[in-house]
């Protein structure tokens, strides 16, 4: 009986396989045929330069093989020749990222890869594009090779997408700034290590602040609150809107270092290293439910306190959250009250960082869902949060996008001069 359901698998396993060979085969012949003019002219003109109308050209695989793919010599359109590869079964539409960039062939192989061949789509391509961070590496692409033809096909058009709308704006500056107010261009881990990082050399908590769409807004007609945000000890680029400002600024964005992706890897480096917390805001009952739940899902973690954002004295507050020996503090009070209110008071707090998380808690505390993954892979995370609570963020998206686009027409003008 077990040998007939292993038979039975590999045979399914085997028509998977083949059907989406023929489905690979049919929609790279019919592009073939759509770019068929430009191959005729990438040959003709080949010809007439006396030179080979393809050669291959040598790239790595994210597991340090070697993939050769076909180039235009000359022409329109060189890197077209790669469909021939899909056609040969060299590489697929959807497969192991290649290091496109890096032509060197090293002599140690990185990691190998859960996918069987090389692929000119894949999902840390698009999660690049959008700088989200949802996963290890090793694990997005064992989802990947596990997904089917639909999944592959709806993957690809996202990529499309996203390559329209988020095209990296150019250098990789680490400091920069968008609308007057710096911050840091850093990936996720890094942001982490500092949120952990001793600060010994410092004489007050450092205060950390997630700029947005809606943080800019509220900037723009709030002089004490761009005042703030300029003077904290680190910002980091939170969205699809922060990404479309850096993107018309000519900067290239690394990570969407937004509080909620944040908190479950910063979850894990506090266990690494020791690290505590105080959860400050939300409604009553709010801080505790989102500590019981991060508690329950990283055992082990040391939450040292929690007090819900009706508060009226300061003083009491603080008292608390030293007392509680929390080196990290969360605050969750909402824009610009919870920005204000940390710059206010970061010289009387004892813990080492603090971070303004706006809606964090609600997350993680149950009473709001996260958004599917896919619509935060497309940017569009603020949608979902629309449909959540369409009353209480009607001015911050409907009225605030709108707005905030505006702003970054303005920018991409004043950087042209026009």
């Amino acid at each position: 009986m077990l040998d007939d359901k292993i038979t039975h698998h590999a045979g399914k396993t085997t028509e998977q396989s083949f059907a989406r060979r023929i489905v690979r085969i049919v929609c790279a012949v019919t592009l073939i045929g759509i770019l068929l003019p430009f191959f005729a002219l990438n040959t003709v003109l080949s010809i007439v330069l006396f030179r080979s109308p393809l050669k291959k050209q040598k790239w790595l695989d994210i597991g340090g093989g070697v993939v050769e793919l076909y180039v235009w010599q000359a022409g329109v359109f060189k890197s077209s020749a790669i469909i021939i590869n899909i056609v040969r079964d060299d590489i697929h539409f959807v497969g192991t990222p290649i290091i496109w960039g890096q032509t060197s062939v090293p002599n140690v192989r990185r990691f190998k890869s859960p996918c069987a061949k090389a692929g000119v789509f894949d999902s840390l391509q698009l999660h690049r594009l959008t700088g989200l961070v949802a996963g290890d590496i090793p694990s997005l692409l064992a989802a990947q090779n596990a997904q089917g033809m639909a999944k592959d096909f709806a993957m690809v058009l996202k990529i499309l997408v996203c390559r329209c709308i988020y095209l990296d704006g150019g250098a990789k500056q680490a400091n920069t700034s968008v609308f007057g107010i710096p911050f840091d261009n850093t990936k996720m881990d890094d942001a982490v290590n500092w949120v952990c990082a001793p600060h010994t050399k410092e004489h007050y908590c450092q205060i950390g602040y997630f700029l947005n769409a809606n943080s800019i807004n509220l900037a723009a007609s709030n002089s004490e609150l761009q005042k703030t945000l300029s003077q904290s000890n680190k910002n980091f680029a939170d969205g699809s809107g922060m990404r479309l400002a850096a993107r018309h600024a000519g900067i290239d964005l690394a990570d969407n270092i937004n509080g909620t992706d944040m908190l479950p890897v910063l979850c894990n480096k506090a266990l690494e290293t020791g690290s505590s917390f105080f959860l400050l805001g939300a409604k009553e009952g709010g801080a505790e439910q989102a500590g019981k739940a991060l508690e329950a899902r990283f055992p082990g973690l040391n939450i040292r306190g929690t007090h819900h954002g009706y508060f009226k004295d300061d003083s009491e507050i603080i008292e608390k959250i030293n007392n509680s020996g929390a080196t990290i503090l969360l605050v969750a009070l909402g824009s610009p009250r919870q920005e204000m209110w940390l710059a206010k008071n970061k010289h009387r707090l004892d813990c080492r960082c603090a971070l303004a998380v706006g809606g964090l808690f609600d997350f993680f505390s149950g009473s709001i869902p996260r958004a599917p993954l896919w619509m935060r892979e497309l940017g569009l995370e603020w949608i979902w949060r629309l449909m959540q609570e369409p009353r209480a963020k009607f001015n911050r998206y409907i009225i605030g996008n709108p707005v905030f686009l505006f702003r970054v027409y303005v920018l991409k003008q004043s950087i042209r001069g026009l």
